[in-house]
């Protein structure tokens, strides 16, 4: 028995032996190549097959829904909606390759959203009011090189609540140029696209001729310092903003502004807790303040911010003579993220601005106060609410506050990968 046992295995081991030697003189046969991890440059990249690039995809998918009678009507023709609706989708991909003069990145974001019945606007039947598909982000970086659509070198924006406070967080065209300096400091420079931070209006005002921008002759120039290290992270940054005119005579000149921002890390609380802060001062281009631009956007949904679109929000006037005269503003946020345990977390934010426009009677000043409750049942997947109190002193009656105050409330369900 154990002898037709011991030839049985042996014609076995023979036939297959023999099977996968005809197997490898096929013709057109090729080996098969599997994806393979990449942990050069942290958790979820893998090998593109066949390149030694590493890439790395993610998103999600979000619904806000927000709540509050904001405004009192849209210019008296139609009541606005106390409820509307968001759903955003986002996709990026992080591609990164190890060359002899360091990493060459690639990164593409897109967002897809509908909005309709936005909270505040005009009351419409149309469900597709508000699509729209958003070229996010596209840059290169290479060397210490920052080329394409990103954030503004400007920005500091570690804010942890639903709701923009009054803070810039835009994405424009930037050529910039950062400088390692190691231990986590750096410096950079940028040009950026300043037709992205125009705000304007040509209605004239007592004083004033109203305001237009001509074409652009100088791109806005941005600069920071920044360092980020285990306590947490700071940045001291500024802008220059050219201005040219065509209203009333033609005049250019520069706008300009600077900011500070810390965020500093309170592992002793809980783990992810932080306290922020900034201070921001803005003359001629109210953007860098987060208001003004349609790209801006504060307290929720489409137009809660909650500011005429007159003369407020304009980056400057012209007198009789011509001559600019620009709206200067500034801006204080201060917000702090805490860990009740690893499933559930709130935020508190305070934030505020005041505006001086160079025309009789338009000054205006806003702040909110912002707290939510967020939960986290699985990883990567929230699920909170959320609830500001803003006010402010304009006091148009085409585009206020319904008692120049107000309760707005969102809710959010986010599922990041």
């Amino acid at each position: 028995m154990n002898l037709v046992k011991s030839l049985a295995l042996g014609s076995a081991a023979a036939f297959v032996a023999l099977t996968g030697a005809q197997a490898a003189d096929l013709p057109g046969a090729e080996p098969v190549e599997y994806v393979k991890v990449c942990d050069a440059y942290g958790a979820g990249f893998f090998y593109i097959p066949g390149s030694d690039t590493c890439l790395q995809i993610g998103g999600f998918a979000r619904l806000d829904v927000s709540v509050g009678e904001v405004v009192k009507n849209n210019a008296g023709v139609k009541p606005n909606n106390n409820v509307g609706f968001r759903t955003r989708a986002r996709l990026w991909f992080d591609a990164r390759t190890d060359t002899e003069y360091g990493t060459v990145r690639t990164y593409i974001r897109a967002q897809f959203q509908r909005q309709s019945g936005a909270l505040g606007l005009a009351a419409a039947t149309d469900v597709g009011v508000g699509d729209d598909s958003i070229f996010d982000k596209a840059f290169v970086q290479f060397a210490g090189l920052t080329a394409g659509l990103t954030d503004s070198f400007w920005d500091f924006k570690p804010y942890p609540t639903f709701t923009n406070p009054f803070i810039s967080d835009r994405t424009l065209s930037v050529l910039a140029y950062t400088a390692d300096f190691g231990g986590g400091f750096s410096a950079s420079i940028a040009v950026e696209d300043g037709t992205a931070r125009r705000s304007a209006t040509l209605a004239g005002l007592p004083g004033s001729v109203g305001s237009n921008y001509n074409e652009q002759k100088f791109p806005d120039i941005v600069g920071n310092v920044r360092v980020q290290q285990g306590w947490g992270e700071a940045q001291i940054s500024g802008f220059a903003h050219n201005i040219t005119n065509e209203l009333g005579g033609r005049d250019t000149a520069w706008g300009y502004g600077g900011q500070v921002g810390v965020k500093v890390n309170l592992p002793s609380l809980a783990k992810g807790d932080f306290v922020y802060g900034t201070a921001a001062y803005s003359s001629g281009s109210l953007s860098y303040l987060g208001v003004g631009q349609t790209g801006d956007s504060v307290f929720g949904i489409a137009q809660t911010q909650n500011v005429d679109r007159g003369n407020r929000l304009s980056d400057f006037e012209v007198d009789g003579g011509g001559n600019i005269r620009k709206t200067e503003g500034y801006a204080f946020n201060l917000g702090l993220l805490h860990y009740w345990d690893p499933k559930w977390r709130s935020a508190f934010q305070g934030t505020y601005i005041n505006v001086n426009v160079k025309a009789a009677g338009q000054d205006w000043a806003a702040y909110g106060l912002t707290t939510n409750l967020i939960w986290t049942p699985v990883k990567k997947l929230d699920i909170g609410g959320e609830v500001n109190y803003v006010k402010n002193t304009n006091t148009s009656d085409v585009y206020a506050l319904r008692k120049k105050d107000e309760f707005i409330g969102r809710m959010r369900v986010q599922r990041d990968f």
